[in-house]
């Protein structure tokens, strides 16, 4: 499956955990809005695209810088083995993530926690936006609100890192910000049934078993292609060295395989 297409099914899955996450940023914002434009369906969704367009681009930004990263280090270090173990991290993240998702595990907030000491740099910043007067702050402010610790983000970061360019790492942290677009913009019009329909536990527990199984396939790829490679390096050599057909067998070159012959030799 193309890696684009699975971080873009991890962000739309994630989906339920970002509405939990960052539903309440997004309300905190939208309460700090002027009265007039609170009242004012159209209004308000501007606002709201214009955070979300933020995110996505703080999204790219990071991707890109992750992407860069990553292909100067596998280039500086030409080691193959480093390029299939940074591919079998981000499966591992991958199933870390919808194991979080559906509440069996939350050992992805080691990283989050990792995550929050940058978070801690950023958050002064956006007192300088706060509160939201107009559509310029609400889209630097959603620059900013990518920063926030997300073990969903760090996933899809992952792959980021082996995409083996800036251009790439952005493309997929595109991919994966486009697709937890639909929950957060559609939030606000959701009614408190279906919101709560999201939040079930069975809801999230079926978003993380296909997060999960976007992460074993992400596995298979380079644990299959080490599997490959030692086999032919076991192939090499156990391999008999067999005597080519046709060859011709060279005989040793002596010259004195016999005795010269004597003066006494010629008599007898």
């Amino acid at each position: 499956m193309d890696v684009l297409v699975s971080v873009f099914l991890m962000g739309f899955f994630g989906g339920v955990h970002c509405l939990g996450m960052c539903g309440g940023v997004v309300a905190m914002l939208t309460a700090g809005l002027e009265p007039e434009v609170r009242v004012n369906p159209r209004k308000i969704a501007l606002f709201r695209l214009n955070y979300n367009l933020g995110r996505i681009l703080s999204y790219v930004l990071m991707g890109a810088i992750f992407g860069l990263f990553g292909s100067l280090l596998t280039q500086s270090l030409q080691m193959d083995i480093l390029d299939k173990s940074l591919r079998i991290f981000s499966g591992v993240l991958m199933i870390m993530v919808g194991l979080y998702i559906g509440n069996w595990s939350s050992s992805i907030q080691i990283l989050e926690k990792i995550g929050a000491k940058f978070w801690a740099l950023l958050q002064p910043l956006t007192k300088r936006f706060l509160p939201i007067k107009n559509l310029r702050s609400a889209f630097f402010t959603g620059l900013l609100w990518g920063g926030i610790p997300c073990g969903l983000v760090y996933g899809a970061l992952s792959f980021a890192i082996i995409s083996g360019s800036a251009t790439q790492g952005g493309m997929i942290m595109l991919a994966f910000g486009l697709g937890t677009l639909p929950s957060l913009l559609l939030m606000a019009s959701l009614s408190n049934q279906l919101t709560h329909f999201i939040q079930k536990p069975w809801v999230k527990k079926f978003s993380g078993l296909i997060i999960i199984a976007l992460g074993v396939a992400a596995l298979w790829m380079p644990i299959n292609s080490l599997i490959d490679s030692s086999e032919r390096g076991h192939t090499k050599t156990d391999a008999p060295h067999k005597m080519q057909p046709n060859t011709p067998v060279k005989m040793p070159h002596n010259t004195n395989t016999f005795p010269k012959p004597t003066d006494f030799d010629y008599l007898t």
